[in-house]
């Protein structure tokens, strides 16, 4: 079984949590470094609904919320 937790505040996903029966949206998007001889380039891109069989996939980052997302993206800035 694989444990996902939310790459802002560690807050780990129950498995049987569904955003239509009370339970809270979880966001699932993907952060992405590509690098070149002359440029480090970094794109992140947000699905619109939470996708369990893409959790896995390389650059993929979790969030509990939607405050938890714009704090990764607010710090992933200053970097």
């Amino acid at each position: 079984m694989v444990e996902i937790s939310c790459d802002s505040c560690g807050k780990v996903k129950p498995v049987l949590e569904t955003a239509r029966n009370g339970g809270t949206e979880w966001v699932l998007g993907y952060d992405v470094e590509v690098q070149s001889p002359n440029a480090l380039q970094r794109s992140m891109r947000f699905l619109d609904h939470w996708d369990d069989r893409r959790v896995l996939e390389l650059g993929a980052i979790h969030f509990c919320s939607e405050a938890c997302k714009e704090k990764y993206i607010s710090t992933a800035r200053a970097a």
